[in-house]
């Protein structure tokens, strides 16, 4: 979404229609006769029947083509989800609608659908009752029932580990790394080769591109209970070697079909399927402004994943050159060089060591967000700093190009829930977020 920011401090959002609100509400003016097969609605009876009442995006595009004849794919449906499909017809966006379970008279209702009409800004990460209960079942699996909830919304973020009261406390998670290299399914490499050669043949020509670094992927996450009295969580991970082109496929469409496949089976605790969980990372949200404010940030349009989109101020993958010492990685060393490297918190930036401005500095949770198979331990870094001071630092940051501008927002649950319904932000933000509430 394209946005001006001529206030630097409050980066003022000015609301846009979602484009796929647009298209609804083309649908609703439009003036075409044709229609779905009548008798529409009894067959998706009959086939979510069969389904177990759920349908992936798979199974509706299967759907569509059996009630009107359209092909389009299941890439087509998510691209029409996302408002990024251009003009698709009235009959395609019925028979969309109907395939999720919908009657002729639920379509006008769904246009009323805060987050599918033409009202200003929508996020498309999060799913609403009515696709909830006829679509996320199949396109997420069953794991989707226990995916954390925002107001009458549900995220794709689940929960794997979480800590004790007051933060995951020293020594209570051990994350090692193993020098054995995952290996992909055949096609899997193959659609992974061939995007890198594509992103050199882009950055060949000058379009910006992505570097095919070493990165982490999770193998295996094991949790056991203290033996004292307070039998608090303590959690091993282990990490094998993978590529950056690994994580490309892993999150973006061409592996949409090995995460739909491995989603179906799996069960809570949700197990690590190492192939698809690369570039582990962190996301912290950051407090300011003597606890008054939070930083957004938004996007750079040129970033690989999530175009434009807004997020909490810190989100970095886990470095197998870097952040591993002795085959060992700790937490809070990556979180204080990820405040560095994406905020500027360092002393050459604000004069002063980092430690001497952090308040708190609490990772409280682990888990996956089932939209990307992205794993990310979750928490928060209250600084006793402005976020004048912070907007600064951030324009000197080694990373800084990751977003195109910083914000503050009023740290206020009720307003963040707002915000958070309104305008993209992919729920591992949004738990990171609104789980502070919870420890801080």
């Amino acid at each position: 979404m394209k946005e001006s920011t001529k206030d630097k401090r409050t980066g003022e959002i000015k609301r846009q229609p979602s484009r796929i609100g647009r298209l609804l509400l083309a649908l609703r003016n439009s003036v075409q006769t044709r229609t779905p097969n009548p008798d529409a609605h009894e067959l998706f009876r009959k086939h979510a029947a069969e389904l177990g009442s759920s349908m992936s995006r798979m199974e509706a595009s299967k759907w569509v083509k059996k009630v009107t004849g359209i092909d389009i794919s299941a890439d087509g449906i998510r691209r029409i989800e996302a408002g990024q499909k251009r003009a698709p017809s009235e009959l395609i966006l019925k028979a969309l609608l109907r395939s999720y379970g919908l009657s002729e008279d639920d379509v006008e209702n769904v246009l009323l659908d805060p987050n599918l009409n033409a009202n200003p800004g929508a996020n498309p990460h999060l799913i609403q009752k009515w696709r909830h209960r006829n679509l996320a079942l199949g396109e997420f699996g069953p794991l989707i029932r226990d995916a954390y909830r925002l107001g009458d919304h549900t995220t794709t973020w689940i929960e794997s580990e979480k800590s004790g009261e007051g933060g995951f406390r020293a020594g209570e998670v051990s994350i090692f790394g193993d020098d054995e290299e995952v290996i992909p399914p055949d096609l899997f490499v193959k659609r992974a080769n061939d995007v890198s050669i594509q992103n050199e043949e882009r950055k060949k020509n000058g379009i910006r591109g992505w570097s095919d670094n070493r990165t982490f992927c999770l193998a295996s996450v094991v949790s056991t209970l203290s033996n004292d009295a307070e039998e608090r969580n303590l959690i091993a991970l282990t990490m094998k070697q993978s590529w950056y082109r690994y994580n490309v496929i892993a999150k973006q469409e061409a592996g949409a079909d090995f995460r739909w496949q491995e989603l179906q089976d799996a069960t809570h605790p949700i197990k690590p399927v190492p192939y698809l969980a690369s570039g582990v990372g962190i996301c912290l949200n950051v407090i300011c402004d003597d606890g008054k404010s939070i930083v957004l940030g938004q996007r750079s349009d040129h970033e690989t994943f999530r175009k434009g989109e807004y997020d909490v101020a810190v989100v970095e993958g886990i470095r197998p050159q870097g952040d591993m010492e002795e085959g060992k990685v700790d937490v809070m060393t990556v979180a204080r060089r990820a405040l560095s490297e994406e905020l500027g918190l360092d002393s050459k930036t604000i004069g002063v060591d980092i430690e001497q401005v952090i308040k708190r500095l609490v990772v409280f949770e682990f888990g996956c967000d089932l939209e990307f198979y992205q794993w990310n331990f979750i928490g928060f870094a209250e600084v006793d700093l402005d976020f004048d001071t912070i907007y600064s630092a951030w324009q000197k940051a080694k990373d800084r190009k990751e977003n195109q501008t910083i914000r503050a927002h009023p740290f206020d649950k009720e307003q963040l829930e707002s915000t958070f319904t309104q305008y993209p932000i992919w729920s591992s933000g949004i738990a990171c977020a609104m789980r502070t509430f919870d420890y801080y």
